[in-house]
């Protein structure tokens, strides 16, 4: 009896163990680039377009590179879900929701998991005359983890870019950048514009100067190099991007608001060609040095010299190639405006500092600490937002000479072969 009652133990421990097997949460994700190890957020896009007074569509792509795809046993596949929701207010901090929606998202992968985008579509109830915040927040359900997405809206007229939508290869456009010679169709809901005026606008712009410097940043002035206009007579229209600049478009010949379009090079976010690589490389070189390699015979060869040099090997040098340009790319990403965002203030601090501890943002600017709040030597720098008919997101530095001793010692490390990497100060 008593071997009997074992072989039952027995029986019962080894099924109870296969049937914990068989309900174990198998996870999965894309691979993650390896451009910038320093960042593991979920890339949140978001496109208004005002179909009418009272009324908007909101597109939203989600970039499933950071998502966690799980499946319960091996015979299933594996899926990502995604409860994905939207809070318009009055403007940002509200706690006067106006409007409000959620939908779930659902996405099916194999072993390997493709990255890819996911979209999803609202409506929500934006009336002509004011200018709204929209909060877009998606929840990774088999993360447990919440992402934020602000929207600025703005509806105080017809004439906004967000009363444009963008196609490319009959596709939603989340991004208003392009390829040279690249065809975008826009379509306009307004029925009586009967024509388009396209201002073009060709200017190289310079990179951020150091946090320190004293010089005031240049003005941004309205001054089109040429412009063409379009007949209007359905509404939509196409543009063959140009090889370089950008292009504003307007409906209105008394406003200087409207839609812009850029046209950058294939590989962006990511470092385009030698000459960029040497020109972003200026916040960590000397003038000389800089001067040298711009005018160098084999500019290839020389700036892979200068991180030689720096880093003391060949290994050494392609990890810290890899971190700086990483970084750039990632400013490119989040931090570009009317310009690329490595020239501007923010990508200039993420570049040289990288990723800092906090940010709060407000809608008038964005502070970034460096350090322990509670330390009286943690760095601030604080971006005002500036408002230009090109870019929402064009925030310049308040700048000073107390940044001066911070931004030589990070330079120097990176000098010395190392990656700054911020710690608590």
């Amino acid at each position: 009896m008593k071997l009997h009652g074992l072989k039952i133990f027995y029986f019962i421990f080894i099924l109870a163990f296969f049937s914990c097997e068989t309900k174990r949460q198998f996870t999965s994700k894309p691979s993650k680039s390896v451009a910038n190890p320093d960042s593991d957020l979920l890339e949140v896009n978001g496109v208004a377009y005002h179909v009418d007074d009272t009324s908007s569509i909101i597109f939203v792509e989600i970039i499933n590179e950071n998502l966690i795809y799980k499946r319960p046993d091996t015979t299933a596949a594996f899926y990502a879900e995604l409860r994905v929701s939207y809070k318009l207010l009055p403007e940002q901090g509200s706690r006067k929701i106006i409007d409000s929606s959620s939908s779930y998202l659902f996405d099916r992968a194999n072993e390997k998991v493709e990255i890819k985008s996911l979209a999803t579509i609202f409506k929500t109830k934006a009336k002509i005359g004011n200018n709204y915040y929209l909060e877009i927040q998606v929840f990774d359900l088999n993360k447990k983890v919440k992402y934020t997405k602000g929207l600025n809206i703005y509806k105080q007229n017809n004439y906004s870019e967000q009363n444009f939508l963008v196609r490319a290869k009959d596709q939603v456009s989340f991004t208003n950048r392009f390829l040279e010679n690249e065809i975008v169709t826009i379509e306009i809901k307004n029925t009586n514009i009967s024509k388009i005026t396209i201002d073009c606008f060709f200017k190289n712009f310079p990179p951020a100067a150091p946090p320190f410097s004293v010089k005031a940043p240049d003005e941004l002035k309205y001054m089109p190099d040429s412009f063409f206009i379009l007949p209007l007579s359905t509404k939509e229209f196409t543009l063959r991007m140009p090889k370089h600049g950008f292009y504003h478009v307007r409906t209105n010949n008394q406003s200087n608001e409207g839609l812009t379009l850029f046209t950058y090079d294939k590989t962006f976010p990511g470092v385009s060609n030698v000459d960029e690589m040497i020109n972003c490389t200026r916040y960590i070189m000397n003038k000389a040095e800089f001067e040298e390699y711009k005018s160098a015979e084999n500019k290839k060869e020389a700036i892979d010299k200068f991180w030689v040099i720096i880093g003391g090997s060949n290994e050494r040098a392609k990890e810290l190639l890899k971190r700086y340009y990483g970084r750039v790319k990632e400013a490119n990403k989040y931090y570009s405006g009317y310009t690329q965002g490595w020239k501007s203030d923010r990508g200039m601090i993420f570049i040289v500092f990288g990723p800092p501890n906090n940010i709060y943002k407000s809608t008038s600017n964005e502070i970034w600490i460096y350090g322990l709040e509670s330390n009286p030597n943690a760095l601030r720098y604080v971006f005002y937002k500036t408002r230009n008919p090109f870019s929402d997101n064009d925030y310049i530095l308040e700048r000073s000479q107390f940044f001066k001793d911070p931004w030589y010692l990070a330079v120097d490390t990176w000098r010395q072969g190392h990656v700054y990497l911020n710690k608590d100060r």
